[in-house]
């Protein structure tokens, strides 16, 4: 594979993870300011509690990736 090749493949993986990354802020924030309004202890509360907890794990998960997509372009720039 050669170096062309090896960043189209890099910048391709991190459009994806960006676009991950905004469905899940758009998911958490969403989520947040839904469970902010709601006063009750409901079971809706604690499965919109659970799906802010899930999409901020995704948005770190994908935050990670997106920063080791960028160690690996800038070693690559760097050669």
């Amino acid at each position: 594979m050669n170096l062309k090749d090896k960043i189209d493949l890099l910048v391709n993986r991190a459009d994806l993870i960006y676009k991950k990354l905004f469905i899940f802020l758009a998911i958490s924030g969403g989520s947040w300011v839904y469970g902010r309004k709601d006063k009750e202890k409901t079971i809706v509360r604690i499965a919109v509690f659970f799906i802010f907890i899930l999409s901020s794990f995704g948005i770190i998960v994908n935050l990670l990736k997106f920063g080791k997509i960028q160690k690996e372009l800038e070693g690559i720039t760097d050669d």
